[in-house]
């Protein structure tokens, strides 16, 4: 069994395995103890009523620890070491990728916290150390989008991913009748959730509707656009252009598994639901 690795891309900065750029570093594992979702429940007391009353949950951000060991010749070469290691981490102050090895299929996004390091005691030349690394979302993201997945020949495929093969389906569709697979562990919500969500829209007609009978979410586009229309999971955009007001404001959930959709109003449609998939762990 090969030893694991973590790989890390800092801002938009290429993917590097952190290994290979600090002499002596291997990477051990990550600290299962702060792996869990971090779920925050919201109640509502209400007066002369026993108990509280379920109003809402939430997952809140939370932190990833990551475990590591350091061998080193002399004090020199430690502090070499740390340099090195603190200015590709923190230098850049922006958010980092991460993956390991055993999954190279989820990503997650976080910024890395204090990390101390030094000699597991006096004269020892070897270190072993934590770096937390706060995950503001608290997903677990596929390091695909729903619409590029398949074409990676299983680089997209991992633990836990919930495909129902070897990918997950097409999301490019021009009929009038589909189904949208959201193997995500959450459904994806761009409105409430701000989740990253874009459908790319083409339509034969004065107007077009979109609705998702799964669970009655819908848009609609109340004008004929001569460009593909983009939409964000908020907005509408035809070449960077805000059509919101060619709309009826509408939004598009998906739920957790398959997601049937109807288009109704034009005569024919080219559509393509891109999204990352969403995950607890």
């Amino acid at each position: 069994m090969s030893e694991p690795e973590i790989y890390v891309k800092v801002g938009n900065q290429p993917e590097i395995k952190l290994t290979d750029k600090i002499t002596g570093l291997s990477y051990l594992e990550m600290d299962d103890s702060g792996s869990s979702p971090q779920v925050v429940n919201n109640y509502q007391q209400l007066a002369a009523v026993d108990g509280q009353q379920f109003i809402s949950e939430a997952y809140d951000k939370r932190t990833m620890n990551e475990k590591f060991s350091l061998n080193f010749m002399d004090y020199e070469d430690l502090q070499l070491a740390k340099h090195k290691l603190y200015n590709l981490l923190f230098g850049s102050r922006q958010l980092i990728r991460i993956r390991h090895s055993i999954n190279m299929a989820k990503v997650y996004f976080a910024y890395p916290m204090t990390a101390d390091v030094a000699p597991i005691s006096p004269g020892a030349n070897v270190a072993t150390f934590t770096i937390p690394f706060e995950n503001p979302s608290g997903y677990w993201f596929s390091i695909f989008r729903s619409d590029t997945v398949k074409d990676f020949n299983g680089d997209g495929t991992g633990y836990g991913m919930n495909y129902l093969g070897n990918n997950p389906g097409d999301y490019h569709f021009n009929s009038m009748n589909f189904t949208v697979y959201n193997p995500s562990d959450v459904a994806i919500d761009p409105y409430y959730q701000h989740h990253d969500m874009k459908v790319l829209i083409r339509f034969s007609g004065s107007k077009c509707k979109i609705t998702n009978t799964t669970n009655n979410s819908s848009l609609e586009i109340t004008k004929s656009q001569s460009g593909v229309i983009t939409y964000d999971g908020v907005n509408c955009y035809v070449d960077n252009n805000n059509i919101n007001n060619d709309t009826d404001f509408g939004t598009i959930t998906l739920e957790r598994g398959n997601n049937n959709f109807q288009i109704t109003e034009c005569s024919s449609v080219d559509i393509t639901f891109s999204f990352p998939f969403i995950y607890l762990y």
